[in-house]
């Protein structure tokens, strides 16, 4: 029987199994991959990450009764490509290594990444064998696909070709009379949009909405009623905002600004809407999914997004000459006071100083940054948390980390650490 510890990798780049079965990386271990390839095959039959997790499945089952110090691990990155998803995998793999030092490796894939993956692997040992997996169609055709595929993740790309087109044909048809005036109206703001910086801030919002419909979850009504609310915005203010267009071009400036503040009024009254519901689904959310470090961010999102609306619709008022200047710079104290008084009293939720069952399952990082394990119990009596490492029991006090984004972040050294067996 061998001798030499060899590890079996599979790779998910682009963080399937986090964004779509919830699966956070590095899998370790056979029961662990193989709960993890299930779940990606039952939230998306046609993702070819869980044809190559069952691969590297078959292919340890067939080499564990040659090596006696044998080990599979799915290595996953980030949703974008590129530094912030080698970087991750990297850290996970380095974790790895000191937990199962192996000497040699064997990469499974499905055949897109090779050439990037391999070098951070064999930084630390040979690749002994590679072996691809093509679900359904040639190699070519499965590289030419997975190009495409890749280009057309790219958000600015995708927007060119489908969202813009698409969002002028909709709207060309659910409204005809405006004809091209629409068409340049929303290629107009478009590029407004992206020559202000604003269109990642707004598209990134609309994404981490889109991300977070979920028929399972208890938020789904609140994210469905928040779309609702915004076509109801967009369609009442659209017909409004177009009549103030028709006026202002013949000369009747009091009526074009009656149709533009009455169209202003929709889009501040449904947009404020449903934000209030899009963050309250968030906070539902959270509690849910064990992310309760999150609920003071969403209740200060909520309170910031209805202010705003409010000061937002007095500066709209002063303008049109609806209302008093001075009323509108003694809400600015006032909107000012309101929220700071939240952002104290909310600090009763922040979990950042406390010991809590909330911390359970959260992954803990070294100060390098390197990947130790999960949080699997708190001790309130004690004020600590407990995790594994290197078949270990560890301690840690409030003093011993601090909570940053989801992640326990060691600041100690924890070769000194107590431990108990």
């Amino acid at each position: 029987m061998a001798q030499r510890a060899l590890a079996i990798v599979c790779v998910d780049r682009d963080n399937d199994f986090g964004r779509k079965a919830g699966v956070e990386g590095p899998i370790i271990g056979r029961k662990e991959n193989l709960r993890a390839a299930v779940k990606l095959s039952l939230a998306d039959p046609e993702d070819s990450d869980s044809n190559c997790l069952f691969a590297a499945l078959k292919r340890y089952d067939e080499l564990k009764d040659q090596y006696e110090q044998l080990e599979i691990i799915t290595l996953v990155g980030a949703s974008k490509f590129g530094f912030e998803s080698d970087k991750r995998i990297a850290e996970q793999l380095e974790a790895f290594m000191e937990v199962f030092p192996a000497e040699q490796f064997v990469l499974v894939t499905d055949g897109a990444e090779d050439d990037q993956i391999a070098p951070l692997i064999q930084s630390h040992g040979p690749i002994i064998s590679k072996y691809t997996v093509i679900i359904k169609q040639a190699k070519e055709v499965e590289s030419t696909f997975y190009t495409i595929k890749e280009a057309l993740k790219d958000p600015f790309l995708a927007r060119l070709v489908f969202g813009i087109p698409g969002i002028v044909i909709l709207l060309y048809l659910l409204l005809p009379s405006i004809g091209l005036q629409l068409v340049a109206g929303v290629m107009g703001a478009y590029l407004i949009l992206k020559g202000f910086g604003l269109e990642e801030k707004i598209f990134g919002s609309l994404e981490v909405m889109g991300s977070s419909i979920n028929a399972q979850r208890v938020s789904f009504p609140f994210y469905i009623a928040t779309i609702l609310l915004g076509a109801f915005g967009i369609f009442s203010a659209a017909p409004q905002l177009y009549s103030a267009g028709v006026a202002f071009q013949l000369g009747d400036l009091t009526n074009a600004f009656a149709q533009a503040s009455v169209g202003i009024d929709f889009i501040l009254m449904f947009g404020a809407a449903g934000m209030f519901l899009f963050w309250f689904g968030k906070s539902a959310d959270a509690i849910q999914l064990k992310k309760a470090y999150l609920i003071r961010t969403y209740i200060l999102s909520t309170i910031a997004v209805l202010l705003g609306a409010i000061l937002l619709g007095t500066a709209k008022g002063v303008l049109i000459g609806t209302t008093s200047l001075n009323w509108f710079l003694a809400l600015i104290p006032v909107s000012f006071g309101i929220f700071f008084l939240t952002y104290k009293a909310s600090a009763i939720l922040d979990i950042r100083k406390k010991v809590t069952s909330l911390l359970i399952g959260l992954p803990v990082y070294s100060r390098t940054g390197k990947w130790l394990g999960k949080v699997e119990a708190v001790h309130r009596e004690k004020g600590k948390v407990e995790f594994s490492l290197k078949s270990k029991k560890v301690e840690l006090g409030m003093d011993d980390f601090s909570l940053q984004n989801g992640k326990l972040l060691v600041r100690r050294n924890l070769s000194a650490s107590a431990s108990k067996n």
